[in-house]
């Protein structure tokens, strides 16, 4: 189960590959034209195919319908030869001559024929020969020796074969007819005549009627198909090569389900075709192209080839005239508006070769910039002012601060009772750490944000310092803080804290001149801030009567549940504060800590 499932993982992470491949490769409006273009001549190179595919056939069924013409003129004149013969055999046998008699009229047949026939023959009543008629030339006694078989009722028309010297080898058609003997009562015989089919090359190219072999221009072969399936060449001399077997066994089924009549069969070399003949024998006839064909199927390739030429330049060329006319017109366009982007300067030429919808889209889009610059000047220009303005502010809310830190601090000089004086530093204090984080935000050059590291260590040595404690030198800090960017909203509070907590470390951990130290420790994790303050004075009881008397307890708790924070104390072995707030995200103070 699990390698079907790694498998199926696999095919899915390689067909997402593929389609963005796929999507990338088509992304560009140079290459979805060229598909458009390429995909428009489609039909075009289709019809182009069926032509040449339809021109292709035709010059290949060319030849095979050559061989068809061929077994039709040769059956013709077969016809014409077997006819003759058979004719004249049954005149013969129906005169009621005598044997001797019959002799005289055959020999006046085979003189009259122009020594056609390759024997004419009387057999008695057995099949025995009586008497022959050979002309002179080649003989056909081998032929002549076969015995028809069984008794014979009428005309019988056969295709021999016979296998005898170089000259006499081949195929003959054999005709048999009953006769009647005059001379003897009753008795019956037989008149045969031998026709020979296969013939040296020589007499095909040169006699009336085997005209299909005399044409050079278009050579030709054929063979006869006997009864038992061997092939015999009409040509004696000629040494044709003999046709595969499966090409000869496809015919013959082939003309086996036809059941009448011719068929053929077209190859890259010529045509074939199979056909009856008169006799019941097949021919098989094989054909080549001829030169004109070879020609023409030449032609056709370098026409198709031409087309194809032409059809690829033609989309070359249209390719190119589109992307003059709209690819890079549009590229244009496109690298102006990132330059724009990324100078805030747009500078498209738009010119008249430029499709008219391009030209409006550039003017569009240019006078849209020219305003969105204006726009944009005008927004700085407002937002400079308004960090003037608000530095400005704080700068005179800093100095406002310091100036009621002042007076305070004057009219607690002025007060005489200890515990009101007490409360009028209080009071100092806490102005002093709001007027030192204006400061502090005045000085960064930011107004958004608050860098902690830099704002809380001043803050904690101007609360010693006033404290006077830092001069005496028996009160020690110890502050480790990250360096992170915090909101005002969050360090106004996180101050207040800070300034409480140091100060009354100062006032009450380390009484009757002690030394010690301060810690404080202020960490961010993520999106929560820890802020850590220990001392190791006496120590503090933290009951319900100094809840009640202290403000500065109040305060801070009252800090801690506006920054939504959670806080923990303990006064053993001195006092530990612990403090965790939730940090607020803010994007300038993000900004600040990357940077």
């Amino acid at each position: 189960m699990k390698v079907f499932l790694c498998l199926f993982v696999a095919i899915r992470h390689l067909l997402q590959s593929m389609l963005a491949m796929f999507g990338r490769f088509f992304s560009t409006t140079s290459a979805r034209m060229r598909v458009l273009i390429s995909l428009s001549a489609i039909p075009v190179m289709i019809i182009a195919a069926t032509l040449a595919l339809r021109n292709y056939r035709e010059l290949m069924t060319g030849s095979a319908q050559r061989a068809v013409d061929a077994i039709q003129s040769l059956d013709q004149q077969f016809l014409h030869d077997t006819d003759r013969l058979r004719s004249a055999l049954e005149t013969i046998g129906n005169m009621d001559l005598t044997p001797d008699q019959i002799v005289h009229a055959l020999k006046l047949a085979e003189t009259i024929s122009g020594q056609r026939y390759c024997s004419l023959s009387i057999l008695d009543e057995g099949g025995k020969p009586i008497a022959s008629v050979v002309p002179q030339g080649p003989s056909c006694t081998d032929v002549e020796q076969l015995a028809p078989p069984g008794p014979v009722h009428g005309t019988l028309l056969e295709a021999v074969q016979k296998s005898g010297n170089m000259q006499d080898n081949g195929a003959f058609l054999r005709i048999t007819v009953p006769a009647q003997f005059l001379d003897v009562p009753e008795s019956h015989g037989y008149l045969m005549g031998i026709i020979q089919i296969s013939r040296p090359s020589t007499y095909l190219r040169n006699s009336s009627g085997w005209e299909v072999f005399s044409d050079r221009a278009n050579p030709m072969q054929a063979w006869l198909l006997m009864h038992n399936g061997e092939l015999t060449p009409v040509c004696t001399d000629c040494r044709w090569e003999t046709p595969p077997p499966d090409l000869v066994r496809t015919l013959q089924t082939q003309l086996e389900t036809k059941g009448h009549g011719t068929v053929s069969l077209s190859s890259p070399q010529g045509g074939y075709a199979l056909g009856a003949i008169a006799g019941g024998a097949d021919i098989l006839i094989a054909t080549q192209q001829t030169p004109l064909e070879i020609e023409a199927l030449r032609n056709m390739v370098f026409q198709i080839a031409a087309i194809l030429f032409a059809l690829a330049a033609g989309l070359v060329g249209v390719t190119l005239a589109a992307n003059i006319v709209l690819v890079w017109p549009l590229r244009r366009l496109t690298y102006s508006v990132q330059k724009w982007q990324m100078e805030g300067v747009f500078d498209t030429r738009i010119t008249r070769t430029m499709p008219l919808e391009l030209q409006r889209l550039g003017q569009a889009f240019t006078r849209a910039t020219r305003r969105l610059s204006r726009q944009e000047n005008r927004l700085k220009k407002a937002v400079a002012h308004q960090a003037l303005l608000m530095k400005e502010i704080h700068h005179r809310v800093k100095n406002n601060l310091q100036i009621v830190a002042s007076l305070l601090n004057l009219q607690a000089n002025q007060i005489s009772n200890p515990e009101a004086r007490a409360e009028f530093a209080l009071a100092r204090d806490r102005i002093r750490a709001l007027a030192t984080l204006h400061r502090t935000l005045y000085a960064e050059d930011t107004l958004t944000s608050l860098n902690m590291a830099v704002f809380l260590k001043e803050l904690c040595e101007q609360t010693l310092h006033i404290a006077g404690a830092y001069e005496e030198g028996r009160v020690a800090l110890d502050i480790d803080c990250d360096n992170f960017w915090m909101d005002p909203d969050q360090a106004v509070p996180l101050a207040l804290i800070v300034t409480e907590l140091v100060t009354n470390a100062i006032k009450y951990a380390f009484p009757d001149g002690q030394c010690g130290t301060i810690t404080m420790r202020l960490h961010r994790d993520d999106d929560q801030v820890t802020l850590y303050i220990a001392d190791d004075g006496i120590g503090f009881d933290f009951n319900e009567e100094h809840h009640a008397q202290g403000i500065g307890l109040r305060l801070i708790h009252g800090f801690v549940r506006q920054l939504r924070g959670v806080m923990d104390y303990s006064g053993q072995q001195g006092v530990q504060f612990t403090l965790t707030i939730p940090m607020k995200e803010d994007e300038s103070a993000a900004a600040q800590d990357k940077a």
